[in-house]
């Protein structure tokens, strides 16, 4: 019996991450609860804005604003970082975050607060991302880096299955309001894991102008195309979550619909980290670039409830597929060279693709009068892209 135990308590323990760091289980902490309150708005977020008689095309203006802004802050976030410390720089940007809320709600019967919203939040991003992978990456451990990132998707998704059916309950008995302030409590609390130890940090200049012309050098080529593919995102956080709407109608069934499908990927992406430890990253990645186009181009055929859980569960196991080998290379190069450098390349990249792709979109929509399935096969192409890394 103690043989099957320990062969049995041996095979489980090869899913999970056994050397984490103490940053890193802050890290842990923190990013489940922010995320929790994100993933109670983020679902309703374009929503709300749709609702509220923002048209498809004025939701993708107002996103392009936010990732333009973004492409040429983002360096600045990251010599804020290097200067002040990877967790600091996480902390300084939730007030942004909350802030981005506060004015979200209130763009309804004061529209010049669209402003301040679009202001909040590419200071909340310039701060945070920079922080947060630099730390995800520089206190990983390297021999099962793809499993401690799968745990903590894994984890995401836990809170991904009860934050929007929270979301949805909320804003059915009580509104966006209470929802918003919910959410900007987490939001708060995220703080304290953080907190816990002292960051020990050294300060160690950045530059602005090399961060600008790393982006565009040739010998990056490769990786820029890569992480270009990224660009999908804004489609399936902005659009498809306004497609869903079209399609149910209903806020509770929405959260409910989301999270059941992230409680299904969930249970496929301890098996991804394993395997994206033992296996050459790179075949992980194209299987599901594969998988996930797939997905892309079976949303042109969604037309009602038990479809959008179907192919948003398919969606969700292969984007993962996706995202932890390819944030495991990153993180590995990273810890090669200069961390911060690294980081920066790729959300910078990132960037332009989700400029890419509200561009394209934008002009599509002015030659077909289905936006959202115009908008699927964009994603779906974009796609492709991750293979090339």
């Amino acid at each position: 019996m103690r043989n099957i135990f320990e062969k049995f308590h041996y095979n489980v323990s090869g899913y999970f991450a056994n050397h984490l760091a103490q940053q890193v289980k802050e890290l842990y902490a923190s990013v489940a609860i922010m995320d929790f309150a994100k993933s109670a708005v983020m679902i309703f977020e374009p929503i709300y804005l749709y609702s509220i008689g923002f048209s498809l095309q004025k939701i993708l203006v107002f996103f392009l604003v936010i990732y333009l802004l973004y492409y040429f802050t983002l360096p600045l976030g990251a010599k804020f970082a290097r200067r002040f410390g990877y967790e600091h720089s996480i902390l300084y940007s939730t007030p942004f975050l909350i802030l981005y809320y506060v004015s979200l709600y209130g763009i309804a019967d004061r529209p010049y607060l669209i402003y301040i919203a679009i202001i909040c939040l590419v200071i909340q991003k310039s701060l945070y991302w920079p922080g947060y992978h630099c730390d995800f990456a520089r206190f990983s451990a390297r021999g099962e880096r793809g499993r401690q990132i799968g745990n903590l998707v894994v984890l995401d998704s836990v809170v991904y299955v009860v934050g929007p059916l929270i979301g949805g309950v909320l804003i059915k008995f009580a509104g966006f309001s209470t929802l918003f302030i919910a959410a900007s409590v987490l939001i708060l609390i995220s703080n304290i894991p953080l907190m816990r130890t002292k960051e020990v940090f050294t300060p160690v200049p950045f530059s602005y102008r090399k961060a600008q012309i790393r982006v565009w050098r040739k010998k990056h080529r490769r990786k820029f195309w890569a992480y270009f593919g990224f660009g999908e995102e804004l489609i399936v956080l902005v659009i498809w979550p306004i497609f869903i709407y079209t399609v149910i109608k209903d806020y509770f069934s929405i959260g409910l619909i989301t999270a059941g499908a992230t409680f299904f990927t969930s249970m496929i992406i301890l098996w991804v980290g394993r395997i994206t430890d033992k296996k050459d990253k790179r075949v992980v990645l194209k299987i599901g670039t594969v998988l996930y186009s797939i997905g892309w181009f079976l949303r042109l055929f969604v037309g009602s409830g038990f479809h959008v859980f179907l192919v948003d569960t398919l969606s969700r196991v292969s984007k993962n597929t996706i995202y932890v080998p390819i944030t495991a290379l990153t993180y590995s190069r990273a810890c090669k060279g200069s961390v911060m450098k690294e980081i920066v390349f790729f959300e910078m990249t990132l960037v332009i693709g989700k400029v890419a792709a509200i561009l394209i979109v934008l002009i599509l929509l002015q030659y077909f009068t289905s936006g959202f399935q115009a908008a699927f096969v964009v994603a779906g192409i974009m796609t492709l892209f991750y293979a090339i890394r």
